[in-house]
């Protein structure tokens, strides 16, 4: 199955969009009724595109499980091709009789599911870690990868030692179906943490075709996989931008509709919105239930996404202005083990052997450490750690969008002939900038979610006294 998509095609379409100028829009405040939380308001501009002219001669055909509605929005957005599931021969891994559950994680070499992973394998449960890449020897120090003689399609399938126990891991892409369908047999659940594009150039060309196949054709490949396998539940990881996309929100829920696709600013929200919305109306599909959690920025020890970024400007003296919306520019973070305490709970509701009413299938929740603050207050830790004076100068917002989206406009102009990555891209303007916090109150009732050390940056600092040069 391949998806193929990029702006050139998108250009093709025109809409009519019913929706307010950008800038009238108010900010949220608390809810507003919606007929089907976690899916998109039928009155919102998300769902009000109406195509006028295509000129593909494609046929677009529904996934399975996807309803019409949802579907009519997103094909005006997204063009999938389509070719026959292969046949692959059956291979499986041994289960010890004496474990609870056997987990796939997807996405198991990076920051998030290598630590989901090490939690769910202290409980006693069987994971597998499905990457391209190995977890770092940082997350823990004791890790030792050891190749066994099974071969699944090409791909070699290993045990990766750390100091809780041991875990199977295997090598391969997201986007390869015919390897998921082979590893996700025996599986009750599966835990699907995989993305790209998240941040920096990876949200600009020229990769906007390889966020958009394996945010969305691969988590299309993970749905087919869990349903074909009869798996029991899949987690997906999701993130804030799906509701988010520049417009301040105070105290956000739930109820919240989607953010239009065409008003987001990156290719990484939009097709993470639309892979959610796939894994949500995915619910149901035999006996799988699904479920979507909705991260606030993740920062934690040996995190390498964010924080190296963030220490090297603070090293190198760029910190000295600030800058914010009329609401204070407060955003939501979340610590690690929050993050893993969210996966893991939501993953042993899905799977709960005497489920009669799962409760959470089909759902979406929002995770944060539940104490939203202004984005340099936050890091103040960090600046005073390297004797940084705080920021005190704040420049205006119209004079951030103005400076962001000039050098955007630049970085597209000439990125073919010169290597540059800009120090801030308009979505991470947006993250860091405009006021978007939410409510955690749900996951608090459904999943029994408790966020402990809420924006404690004291790890990090005692690794950093201690190994200076650690995140650099």
């Amino acid at each position: 199955m391949l998806v193929v998509v990029s702006f050139e095609h998108l250009s093709k379409f025109l809409f009519l969009c019913q929706r307010s100028d950008p800038a009238s829009v108010p900010a949220y405040r608390g809810s507003y009724p919606q007929s089907r939380p976690g899916y998109p308001d039928q009155h919102s501009s998300c769902c009000n595109l109406q195509l006028i002219a295509d000129s593909s001669n494609e046929k677009w055909r529904p996934f399975n499980g996807l309803d019409n509605g949802v579907f009519d929005t997103l094909s005006h957005h997204i063009k999938y091709v389509y070719k026959p599931v292969q046949c692959y021969q059956s291979y499986h891994f041994s289960m010890d009789s004496q474990l609870t559950h056997k987990f796939l994680i997807v996405g198991g070499g990076g920051y998030i599911g290598f630590h989901v992973g090490l939690r769910l394998l202290q409980l006693r449960h069987e994971v597998i870690l499905f990457d391209m890449n190995y977890p770092s020897k940082k997350w823990d120090p004791n890790i030792k990868v050891s190749s066994m003689s099974q071969n699944i399609n090409g791909e070699t399938s290993e045990v990766i030692s750390c100091t809780h126990g041991t875990m199977k891991f295997v090598k391969g892409d997201v986007r390869d179906i015919n390897l998921l369908l082979q590893i996700t047999q025996h599986v009750t659940c599966v835990i699907h943490t995989a993305s790209y594009g998240m941040s920096g150039r990876e949200q600009m060309p020229p990769y906007f075709d390889k966020v958009e196949q394996v945010n969305i054709n691969g988590t299309r490949n993970v749905i087919e996989a869990c349903a074909i396998n009869e798996c029991k539940g899949l987690v997906y990881t999701s993130t804030y931008n799906v509701v988010f996309g520049g417009d301040a929100i105070l105290n956000g829920d739930e109820s919240l509709p989607y953010f239009p696709l065409h008003r987001h600013v990156d290719h990484y929200s939009r097709t993470k919105s639309i892979a959610e919305q796939l894994v949500l109306t995915s619910n149901g599909r035999g006996d799988l239930q699904t479920c979507a959690l909705r991260l606030a920025g993740v920062i934690g020890r040996g995190e390498s996404r964010h924080l190296p970024r963030v220490l090297d400007a603070i090293r190198k003296g760029w910190v000295r202005f600030n800058y914010f919306d009329e609401h204070g520019g407060k955003v939501d973070f979340i610590g690690l083990d929050n993050v893993v305490q969210g996966h893991v709970k939501a993953a042993l509701k899905l799977t709960d052997p005497d489920r009669k009413n799962p409760g959470i299938g089909g759902q979406a929740f929002f995770l944060s450490d539940g104490r939203p603050v202004n984005n340099l207050e936050y890091f103040k830790p960090l600046i005073e750690h390297y004797d940084q004076p705080f920021p005190t100068t704040k420049l205006p917002m119209w004079f951030m969008y103005f400076l962001v989206f000039l050098v955007h406009f630049i970085y597209t102009a000439v990125y073919q002939f010169i290597d540059f990555t800009p120090f801030l891209t308009p979505a991470e303007l947006f993250k860091t900038g405009v006021t978007h916090y939410f409510s955690v109150d749900k996951a608090r009732k459904q999943l029994d979610y408790q966020p402990e050390r809420p924006n404690d940056l004291s790890e990090i600092i005692r690794d950093l006294s201690d190994q200076p040069r650690q995140f650099s």
